[in-house]
């Protein structure tokens, strides 16, 4: 399904809020983008990749941010997988992020100074030395792959016993193009700097007190797509351990390059699956009128390139570094065999006006079943269809997901844990109908300063299971209510709200029915 365009609602400025959450996971962070380091003697590492100076936090929590993990894919290097840089010979000054990648501006109050040259990536740690052996938490940030960046607030989670690294990579078309011209076997570039970042860790990261053999990738919406993606990715095995996958949507109709493999599944209204090289020079000549040789492309302006975005971008199945989309893989068990959890929030519609896709375009995607989604929705359409379309359409996009890929997990004889935030944030209007798209994301990396304390006591809870997962492989906290892995037969999961509990049936009417249009979509 194409990515069309649909305009917020009057009176709905709120949800620009809710979007932005995905762009920067908290508020706080871009302000903390570049404020000079405490002044404290700068802490060093040596690593394979060179030495580093940092910088210290009143917590203890040691900082290295802006770290080169590949070198700038500019120019002949523009649509290349990235490059290793060469191993510093001189000490590097690791104190301030490093520019994010292009994208386009959606908050001039929270701009990041941004770049094609832009491939850093940011570790924070609570102790050095290679004797610490701590879990590794990898973070791969949101923003529906054409905007946000890796400079997070890692403190929060690292002050929990564990080594955090973000980073940065391509975003919009120019880490998503699979354009006709160029004539490249890969299209996912963005998702090969994850890569690259990863295999860094693995190179680097003893150095920093952190476990190489015990890594976890986790991140929300397109972050958790990317989880999902790596889940399946052949340039990936190996380089992790676990996997958390935060409303990520690999159930979601994707374009497809002339690479990718047959037969095709439909596309997400059932025609034809959308071309790829179609999308992609469509929105080159967004940006320029010219003849669109390989040429022009890596001369085009690449501001104006990511300009050109309507909606979110979307990963390309290409047959190499995305065989598949991932939902269906899973599905034949073709995943990573590794410990997976994954979930999202009860309003997860909430970030359907900046999808690009259209109340009609969505109604065509329910299509013969929109009669008994109305019924299993009945609550919501009595309020108003708007809600029940938007409601729909973030369990379809990331809820539905979510329980086919934990109940695929038997296939590779791994467990998959499920999760459900259902706590409205009660600092806005009562009325909020749930918990919205990303919100948890910012509750794990909030650094005390929510006022409410509801929030601020599942953020909490919320670091304690991740962490603990990250460091067991199982998400069970002493104290806390057991969470079950998934199965089927009793359609477990752990609703996150004022409290936690294990529930059985916590929307299964709903996801039943979605999930039978998904399989419609099935070769």
């Amino acid at each position: 399904m194409a990515e069309e365009s649909r305009h917020p609602a009057a009176g709905a400025s709120w949800l620009i809020a809710v979007a932005l959450i995905a762009v920067s996971v908290a508020s706080s962070v871009a302000a903390q983008a570049h404020m000079p380091p405490q002044a404290q003697a700068a802490p060093t590492v040596r690593s394979a990749a060179g030495r580093f100076m940092g910088s210290a936090g009143t917590d203890g929590v040691l900082a290295f941010k802006g770290i080169r993990y590949a070198v700038a894919p500019v120019g002949s290097l523009r649509w290349q997988p990235p490059r290793a840089p060469a191993d510093m010979t001189r000490a590097a000054d690791a104190a301030a992020f490093g520019k994010a990648c292009l994208q386009p501006e959606l908050d001039p109050a929270a701009r990041l100074p941004t770049s094609e040259d832009c491939l850093f990536l940011n570790v924070w740690t609570p102790a050095l030395g290679r004797s610490e052996r701590r879990p590794v938490m990898v973070w791969i940030h949101g923003g529906g792959f054409r905007s946000g960046s890796g400079n997070i607030a890692g403190e929060a989670l690292a002050r929990q016993g564990v080594v955090v690294v973000s980073m940065n990579y391509r975003l919009g078309p120019l880490g998503f193009m699979a354009h006709p011209a160029l004539d490249d076997e890969v299209a996912n570039f963005g998702l090969l700097d994850v890569v690259a970042a990863l295999r860094w860790v693995q190179r680097n990261i003893a150095a920093f007190g952190g476990d190489p053999g015990n890594v976890t990738i986790f991140g929300a919406s397109a972050g958790g797509q990317a989880v999902n993606m790596l889940m399946v990715s052949p340039q990936a095995r190996g380089l992790f351990h676990k996997a958390i996958s935060q409303s990520g949507y690999a159930a979601w109709a994707l374009p497809r390059s002339a690479l990718a493999p047959s037969p095709a599944p439909k596309g997400a209204d059932r025609g034809p699956a959308q071309s790829a090289e179609s999308v992609s020079a469509e929105l080159v000549a967004r940006a320029s009128g010219e003849a669109q040789t390989a040429q022009m492309l890596r001369r085009l302006d690449g501001q104006r390139l990511v300009d050109g975005v309507r909606g979110f971008v979307l990963p390309i199945v290409d047959g190499q570094s995305l065989p598949e989309e991932p939902g269906m893989l899973f599905m034949q068990g073709r995943q990573a065999a590794v410990p997976f959890m994954t979930g999202g929030n009860s309003y997860e519609g909430s970030v359907m006006p900046f999808s690009g896709v259209s109340d009609d375009a969505f109604r065509r995607v329910l299509g013969e079943d929109l009669a008994d989604l109305r019924e299993a929705y009945g609550a919501d359409l009595a309020v108003s269809e708007s809600l029940m379309l938007t409601r729909t359409f973030g369990d379809y996009r990331y809820l539905l997901p979510a329980r086919l890929l934990a109940d695929a997990m038997a296939k590779v004889g791994e467990r998959g844990w499920l999760y459900y935030v259902d706590l409205a944030p009660q600092q806005r209007d009562p009325a909020w109908p749930g918990t919205p798209h990303a919100h948890e994301a910012g509750l794990l990396f909030d650094t005390d300063r929510t006022a409410n304390a509801s929030a601020r006591a599942l953020g909490a809870r919320l670091r304690e299971r991740w962490v603990a997962f990250a460091r067991d492989g199982d998400p069970q906290v002493a104290g806390r209510a057991a969470w079950p892995a998934y199965r089927r037969a009793s359609d477990e999961w752990m609703v996150f709200s004022d409290s936690d509990e294990a529930r059985s049936g916590v929307i299964t009417r709903r996801l039943d029915v979605l999930e039978r249009n998904y399989r419609r979509r099935l070769p």
